[in-house]
């Protein structure tokens, strides 16, 4: 009997003294996501790696916050930056949104462009084009002049490669508003703006 209150004893010790287990650190996890993404291309890595596509939007001064969760699924966005004459009594402005399900995956990409000084309009949506053009050349993607509707203020509904692309125009009170919005293919949850996955044509 002494023998068992000894057994049990030393099992219920044992016990309290296992260590729970460790968590992998941000680079541990950075890491693990490079390594998913290694064979990723095109469109697939620009949805499929959200920690480098945040990263690279970023190259554009758009400062995006890390890639967390939100009310809906994931989100990041970016600070407004200015697209063009700075000293202008109100600037046009330009932001970025990213949304999607969870950690891993991108369902949208919506680059916006607050039209608010009339004088520097064009400068400001040429701008915005380049900054999207520059973006998808880094992912080998030629939008084939789908983007030049951002120029002539045209909405749009299409694809680039197998991708839905869309630029919607608003108007509130003397502010135009153009969003171009990237969403992935299979995306199926809504997300705050819109966009989606798919392979690079």
């Amino acid at each position: 009997m002494r023998a068992l209150f000894l057994l049990v004893a030393t099992g219920a010790l044992a016990g309290c003294n296992q260590q729970p287990a460790e968590q992998p650190t941000l680079a541990q996890n950075e890491a693990a996501a490079r390594e998913a993404a290694a064979d990723l291309k095109g469109w697939d890595r620009v949805f499929g790696f959200p920690t480098e596509t945040i990263g690279r939007l970023n190259q554009y001064g758009y400062r995006l916050a890390p890639y967390a969760a939100a009310d809906t699924g994931f989100a990041a966005k970016g600070a407004a930056i200015t697209l063009s004459q700075s000293d202008a009594k109100s600037p046009n402005t330009g932001t970025v949104t990213v949304t999607g399900p969870d950690a891993e995956t991108i369902d949208s990409i919506a680059f916006a462009l607050s039209l608010t000084d009339a004088a520097n309009a064009e400068t400001a949506k040429k701008r915005l084009t380049d900054i999207v053009r520059a973006f998808l050349f880094q992912y080998r993607i030629d939008d084939k002049k789908a983007l030049d509707a951002i120029a002539r203020e045209k909405t749009f509904d299409g694809k680039i490669g197998t991708t839905p692309v869309a630029i919607a125009i608003a108007k509130t009170g003397g502010v135009r508003t153009l969003t171009v919005t990237f969403r992935r293919p299979s995306a199926t949850a809504p997300a705050e703006a819109a966009v989606g996955n798919s392979q690079q044509p």
